[in-house]
């Protein structure tokens, strides 16, 4: 798994997801119990929901257990403006349309498209790192190619 970036924030939402997932553990545990006493297991679909839910349980647990000794912080207060950083707020302008939008580039964990927090890892996130004010940078997106022109970066406030 490669690195994961997020605010010391972001680590500790995604601790407490953890730590309510292994909580729930015992609840899953009671249901399979209950199930159980319904008779025949390969007919009882209780049973098998139960399960199910369980293994989803479980499944996610381990994800995250897996994410978090990969995550390395980073503060919005204190990203570097001189180019596009993780935590930076960018302003740019979609050149075909000569519409103004701001990006905050943030890690995936606290990405939020309808909040305009795009990923490091996203199409338009992974084109903007690095940039600086007035670049112009193209991005493949499902309608086609998309230009940005890079208009100001600074801190999120």
């Amino acid at each position: 798994m490669s690195v994961i970036y997020a605010t010391a924030e972001g680590k500790k939402d995604l601790e407490k997801r953890l730590a309510g997932l292994i909580e729930q553990r015992v609840d899953i545990a009671a249901q399979i119990k209950v199930a159980r006493e319904f008779g025949d297991l390969r007919e009882n679909a209780e049973y098998a929901a139960a399960r199910e839910a369980q293994n989803n349980l479980e499944s996610e647990i381990l994800q995250i257990e897996a994410m978090i000794p990969q995550i390395k912080l980073f503060s919005y207060a204190k990203a570097d403006i001189s180019v596009v950083n993780l935590g930076t707020r960018v302003s740019v302008e979609i050149v075909a349309r000569k519409m103004k939008v701001d990006f905050v580039v943030t890690g995936i964990l606290e990405s939020n498209i309808e909040n305009n927090y795009v990923s490091n890892e996203s199409p338009v996130g992974k084109a903007l790192l690095g940039k600086k004010v007035g670049d112009v940078v193209s991005v493949k997106v499902p309608a086609g190619n998309m230009s940005y022109k890079i208009l100001a970066i600074g801190n999120v406030k």
